[in-house]
């Protein structure tokens, strides 16, 4: 049985939508809510985490996608990791909508798979990992309003440990890691996380 008490409902399905303002060179993402019940039971129990979601705006047409992750340990950073590069491919974004499915499930104790489903692309990858079942797969907007530069690399999705702190050790803390804004290239260093993987997503001409 697992210890301690998750603080945050809905640690592995957030569904909050960001609405964002569109201003020039800038995209809107919104989290889906997966309506069925019965999916929702069946992830849980499979301890799959899963997002649906739709990244929009005028600018993101005619766009090549890349997508990278960036692994952190201990406070320091691998060398970003390529997952996907429609560029390489002369393959352009052709619409104003872009629709992202991603899964991640632990499959070994050290192991964690990750299905990525997007336009004209579908990539499998698996990261190593602690020896623990704490990492929740996370959208680190958590629902604020906020504007999104289609012309900067955009932090698309994070898979992390949760913030601990050692005054309350019963307690998982993972709406504390974003809540203030840290950026996620800082979680190591300001909440001490020992291991995450920041999802980039890149929109270039």
């Amino acid at each position: 049985m697992r210890k301690g008490f998750i603080i945050c409902l809905g640690i592995l399905f957030c569904v909050q939508v960001t609405s964002l303002c569109q201003h020039k060179d800038s995209i809107t993402i919104k989290v889906n809510d997966i309506e069925s019940k019965e999916l929702l039971d069946l992830l849980r129990f499979e301890n799959v985490n899963y997002y649906k979601m739709n990244v929009f705006g005028k600018d993101i047409k005619n766009k090549y996608m890349i997508l990278t992750a960036t692994e952190f340990w201990d406070g320091k950073s691998n060398a970003a990791d390529t997952l996907i590069d429609l560029k390489k491919y002369q393959r352009k974004n052709g619409s104003d909508t872009l629709g992202i499915r991603v899964m991640a499930k632990k499959t070994y104790s050290d192991t964690v798979k990750f299905d990525f489903n997007l336009p004209m692309v579908t990539v499998i990858k698996k990261f190593k990992t602690k020896t623990r079942d704490h990492y929740s797969l996370r959208n680190i907007t958590s629902g604020e309003k906020q504007t999104f530069s289609s012309v900067e690399p955009l932090n698309l999705l994070v898979y992390s440990l949760p913030y601990e702190d050692p005054a309350f050790p019963d307690y998982l803390q993972y709406c504390e890691l974003s809540r203030d804004g840290t950026p996620p290239e800082k979680w190591g260093d300001k909440f001490g996380v020992k291991h995450y993987v920041v999802f980039k997503l890149h929109l270039v001409n």
